[in-house]
């Protein structure tokens, strides 16, 4: 069952505000102008963390791209007969591609850089041999 109540613009005139013992009043709505502020407050701080969390992310990236971190020492090339001492996440085209700096095929130097060590697979920690030559 449902009822419905209609109510005309002369009965609404003669409606007032009972209070409630009891009930703590209710506060006033925040202005437009402080509600617009605290909007774009929060609208600021989403777009802050996502800049900053595309920034890292593209770091991540270039990072992994140029086979390791981005800015260590290990970007330099490395001398040739020298001992490299193996970084996480390295491999040995990472490691080929530091030592010839300026491009061409590293795949013969990798093929050194495996039958150097005696296994295709790297360590972090474990000291690598580099070969005499590089080029």
């Amino acid at each position: 069952m449902a009822a419905v109540a209609h109510v005309s613009p002369a009965d609404l005139r003669r409606l007032s505000l009972v209070r409630t013992p009891g009930l703590t009043p209710l506060r006033p709505l925040a202005s437009p102008a402080a509600v617009y502020r605290r909007r774009r407050a929060a609208a600021l701080v989403v777009v802050v963390t996502v800049v900053a969390a595309l920034v890292l992310a593209f770091g991540q990236l270039l990072a992994s791209v140029s086979g390791g971190p981005a800015s260590t020492t290990a970007d330099r090339p490395a001398a040739p007969g020298a001992v490299y001492v193996v970084q996480p996440g390295d491999t040995f085209w990472a490691i080929a591609r530091r030592l010839q700096p300026g491009g061409g095929d590293p795949r013969p130097l990798v093929a050194r850089l495996v039958a150097a060590h005696g296994s295709a697979s790297l360590v972090a920690g474990e000291r690598l041999a580099l070969p005499a030559a590089a080029g």
